[in-house]
Order: structure tokens, then sequence, then C-alpha cells
């Protein structure tokens, strides 16, 4: 009967902690750096850059294709942040 209780126990203190080590992550394994992402208009950021590239035929194919984006999305840029550090900073806040 004790040895049963003390298997159980065993068990339920392994299944209580596969969540949390499931949890714990790598942070070497994200990258760098990245660009933050955000609100925005797809449509009309895309249309910006074109007409600052191309003319003629160019821009009007350009633009077309920016028609296709939606009107409300998210972009990313151009403010950039490293994940590993932001990684790093989550795990060192859990262990305190």
């Amino acid at each position: 009967m004790k040895t049963m209780r003390a298997r159980t126990l065993v068990l339920a203190s392994l299944l209580l902690a596969a969540p949390a080590t499931a949890l714990a992550q790598d942070c070497s394994n994200l990258p760098a750096t990245a660009q933050r992402a955000r609100q925005c208009n797809p449509q009309q950021e895309c249309m910006a850059k074109v007409e600052q590239r191309f003319k003629g035929p160019a821009l009007e194919a350009a633009r077309r294709d920016c028609a296709r984006l939606p009107p409300a999305g998210t972009c990313y840029g151009p403010e950039t942040y490293s994940p590993q550090a932001e990684c790093r900073e989550r795990q060192g806040g859990r262990r305190k």
C-alpha cells in the first residue's frame, strides 16, 4: 500500500515538472536580431516604396501589386530588437 502511494507521488511530481521543462526554451535557437512587428497599412506602405523606386509602366505594375495587399495588418521594421535577449530576460524573471 505504501509503495503504491510512493509510486503515485513520484509519478505525479514527474508529471507536474514536465510542463515547466517544456516551457523552458533554448534562447540561442532564436535569431540575434529581428524586425519588430507593428500595426500598419501594408497597401499604403507598399505604394510609398514603389513610388520612390519605379517610373512609367513598372510603376503602374507595382501599384497594381500593392493594391492586392490588405488595407490593415502587420508590418515589420524599421525598428529591430534581439529575440535572444528578450528570451533570456523572460527566463531570468521566472527564476527569481
